[in-house]
């Protein structure tokens, strides 16, 4: 396939800039640079009510925006963990995406704001996100959201951090997950795939700059063997909740997200797993200048309501 005319013109636009890749840069200005999606996601949706808390963590409050859409309680809960690499980002980059999905799934989304790398490595982010799918599981009816019906989400890193709160749940003994949404994840610290070396350079996200974000929230050679971390890792993969693979044609994480998806199939998990032809990693926070940004949302608003409100 081709690369999407407007995902091709934004990479126009940013080569003409002199946009760095991430691994050029250093952790602060990544994370500045960040900010930068907020001009590409176009303008906010409406929801009913925009609600800011804080939960409890491992390590302290985790901030966590709330985002409830038109109709009726109790609405299903989709806790949604943003991406950046385990490195950048929190939940003002996030707003409008997660708007967009309350909507497009009626439920109710919760924004987790966790712990970040370097300053806090693997496995705090991972942690962060289960101790609040937890607290939020159990305090779902104070949100006028059900119990019973908790999905996880999230994009790129957040996909793998996702992932990994599904492990931590089966093997904690709780909360119950209904579904997993993972939007481009990562899946793998250590393996060796096709798309790595196909889509290495031009395509937005760089092979280099995941090299990059695993050194800075990954301690060690142990950690990338870890199933938290490493998802694929895991040996046994039955009994994790059904689940939406988002994959770009276009994008070095492309072969170990559908890998995943193939490694929980065989486990026995009911899974889709969507290639996006000619997209590129990171166009969920591209709505503004990629018209394809509605089909994702689109499609996985049908696959949440499908599961979670029947």
């Amino acid at each position: 396939m081709v690369l999407d005319p407007q995902a091709e013109a934004l990479l126009g636009k940013l080569k003409e800039r002199g946009v760095p890749s991430s691994e050029k840069m250093g952790v602060l200005q990544a994370r500045e640079a960040v900010l930068a999606f907020k001009d590409l996601e176009g303008s906010p949706e409406p929801v009913a009510e925009v609600e800011d808390l804080l939960v409890p963590g491992p390590a302290g409050e985790l901030p966590v925006r709330l985002y409830t859409p038109e109709g009726s309680g109790p609405f299903p809960l989709l806790v949604y963990f943003h991406g950046g690499g385990w490195v950048r980002g929190n939940v003002e980059v996030a707003d409008m995406p997660c708007r967009s999905l309350a909507n497009a799934s009626r439920c109710l989304v919760a924004s987790v704001e966790y712990r970040l790398a370097p300053e806090s490595k693997f496995p705090a982010a991972a942690e962060d996100c289960y101790a609040a799918t937890l607290w939020l599981a159990v305090h779902a009816r104070e949100f006028d959201a059900a119990p019973t019906r908790v999905a996880v989400g999230g994009d790129s890193a957040g996909g793998n951090l996702a992932a990994a709160v599904t492990l931590m749940a089966r093997e904690r003994g709780g909360p119950e997950l209904a579904y997993q949404l993972l939007i481009y994840p990562a899946t793998d610290a250590k393996g060796d795939y096709p798309s790595r070396r196909e889509n290495s350079e031009g395509y937005f996200l760089t092979t280099g700059a995941m090299e990059y974000y695993w050194r800075h929230y990954l301690s060690g050679e142990s950690d990338a063997d870890d199933p938290y971390a490493s998802p694929m890792r895991a040996q046994d993969l039955s009994g994790l909740p059904p689940a939406l693979i988002v994959t770009c044609e276009f994008d070095p994480l492309r072969d170990e997200g559908e890998a995943y998806g193939k490694r929980l199939e065989e486990a026995g998990v009911k899974v889709r797993t969507s290639r996006y032809d000619g997209m590129i990693h990171g166009f969920l926070w591209m709505g503004g200048v990629i018209d394809r940004t509605r089909e994702l949302f689109d499609e996985a608003g049908r696959e949440l309501r499908a599961t979670l409100r029947a």
